[in-house]
């Protein structure tokens, strides 16, 4: 690994943050700047979804997480008069992490600043990146320090996670298109005097527009308003009292908001860049897409643009990967985006409707689809359990007939309960076995004697109904694993990604399938 082999990273929010954790982690060399003498302390993004919570897992970082944030297990959506339309619960999900985590931003930060600083890497405050020029075999930076010094530097590869207003997408010169929609919301961070159980969303969807309120930790509410027909000006010096007014009038009740710590009004943009990769340069988070706050996506897509990217460079430099493999983050996850602005700027819409006749007819279509399934339809979709890349390159299946219910390629690596694993006294579940290790997993389904080669790309499990574990063998004990990966007979391969998309599959044992599947991206064997 040269001096070159190092990756420069714009921005430490938790995009940003997310990224340069993995690749430290990965033994990468890094930098992450700051244009920010100081983190911010404002709460922004407040909800951390079931799909960032299992990458969380995965990187060793999710108890603090856990100990900090509010377990939000589902919502209640209600009309005007308390009417409850819908009621979703995520607590049927197939995940260990069955709810949303309430948690103000600058906790998310720091939280991952933490296991970052005990890797070796600090941000690099107040550092602004000025310009940069790819040449083709590096990136050559113009950074300014806070003492007004200016640097050139180079680097293999530059990330921007440097927000909206990002001066990486601005040098390569692109720009977010879509649109800035007719309505200005309202965000404020408070306490509440009332007895609600802070375990459950509360929404309100009226004439004058949705209420929205949700735990975070502190004992703090998000409380999100469409605000009335006011002007800029007046929106911008939105009060506690206007706030409190707006929640009470809607929800047609009388408590009392207090202690706030943040209260901003802001235009809702649905707007996305045409790429999110140019060269050795990338984008993620705000610098490449901008969402509506409906169902708390953003920073979620954001940190999972980071850590589809991360492994990936990881192999790179590494030496472990050929360099096609760098072209799959713009294939994915500017999918991702596109699939993500699609669902959420017609549903701010539909949130954001004003005429009586159209507000009912809504209502009443969310009641009836709420008795038809929507109640479980929803907490998938907003957990982002079902984010997968069912269109991308990286996708290879070989004799797959009897696989039809399990996880195809592309889509997300189910977990599993009840295995027995050498060395442990209690039952384990699959995703545990995974923590802290960023290599793939090659799941091999009932047979030990099948000949793997050994690669510094994955670790091989062979999963048996039944026996005694051992190194790389362990025990299903209730069948979980192989009923959620849809195996009946023995020799079933899945290889699995580090960011736990499933990559490969086959039904049987086709290790020469495998062979060229790893042959056309990996340096392997």
């Amino acid at each position: 690994m040269s001096n070159h082999d190092e990756v420069l990273i714009v921005g430490a929010g938790p995009v940003g943050l997310s990224a340069a954790l993995a690749l430290a982690k990965a033994k990468i060399p890094i930098r992450i700047i700051d244009r920010l003498a100081e983190p911010t302390n404002q709460s922004r993004a407040a909800i951390l979804h079931v799909r960032t919570l299992e990458h969380f897992e995965r990187l060793g970082v999710i108890d603090d997480f856990l100990a900090t944030g509010v377990k939000i297990h589902g919502a209640s959506i209600y009309a005007p008069g308390n009417v409850l339309l819908v009621h979703p619960s995520f607590d049927h999900l197939p995940t260990p992490y069955p709810f949303m985590l309430g948690l103000e931003q600058f906790k998310t930060e720091a939280l991952l600043a933490q296991p970052l600083r005990a890797a070796g890497v600090e941000v690099e405050r107040g550092v602004e990146l000025l310009s940069f020029n790819d040449s083709g075999d590096r990136v050559s930076v113009r950074l300014k320090h806070p003492d007004g010094n200016e640097t050139v530097e180079e680097f293999n590869y530059l990330l921007g996670a440097d927000g909206a207003h990002s001066a990486v997408r601005t040098g390569l010169g692109l720009t977010l298109e879509g649109e800035t929609l007719d309505a200005t919301w309202i965000t404020a961070d408070v306490k509440i005097h009332w007895d609600r159980d802070p375990s459950e969303v509360v929404a309100l969807l009226s004439e004058e527009g949705v209420a929205f309120i949700a735990a975070m930790n502190d004992e703090r509410w998000r409380v999100i308003v469409t605000g009335p027909k006011w002007t800029q000006e007046k929106a911008e010096k939105t009060s506690l009292e206007d706030v409190q007014a707006i929640v009470n009038e809607r929800f047609g009740t009388n408590i009392s908001l207090y202690d706030p710590v943040w209260i901003s009004a802001f235009g809702v943009n649905t707007r996305m860049a045409p790429a999110m990769s140019r060269g050795r340069v990338f984008l993620a988070g705000d610098a490449a897409h901008v969402h509506s706050p409906l169902g708390g996506q953003g920073m979620n897509t954001g940190i999972q643009d980071a850590l589809n990217l991360t492994w990936k460079l990881a192999l790179i430099i590494q030496g472990l990967a050929k360099l096609e493999l760098l072209a799959t983050y713009q294939a994915e996850r500017h999918y991702n985006a596109r699939r993500l602005l699609s669902r959420v700027g017609p549903a701010t819409r539909m949130a954001n409707l004003r005429s009586p006749v159209a507000i009912a007819v809504r209502n009443q279509v969310i009641h009836v689809l709420g008795h038809i399934g929507m109640s479980r339809v929803v907490p998938r979709v907003m957990s982002m359990l079902d984010v997968g890349y069912p269109e991308s390159p990286l996708n290879s299946e070989s004799h797959t007939s009897w696989l039809s219910r399990g996880p195809r390629s592309g889509e997300r690596a189910p977990d599993a309960e009840q295995l027995l694993v050498a060395g442990k006294t209690d039952l384990q579940r699959l995703f545990s076995l995974w923590i802290g290790d960023d290599r793939h997993q090659l799941l091999v389904f009932g047979s030990t004697a099948m000949q793997i080669p050994a690669s510094p790309l994955y670790a091989v499990t062979h999963i048996l109904r039944e026996g005694v574990p051992s190194a790389g063998v362990i025990v299903d004990t209730q069948g979980d694993a192989h009923e959620a990966y849809a195996v009946h007979k023995e020799g079933a391969i899945y290889l699995v990604r580090p960011d736990g998309i499933v990559a490969f599959r086959s039904s049987e044992a086709d290790t020469a399938a495998l062979s060229h599947y790893l042959g056309a991206w990996y340096k392997v064997g």
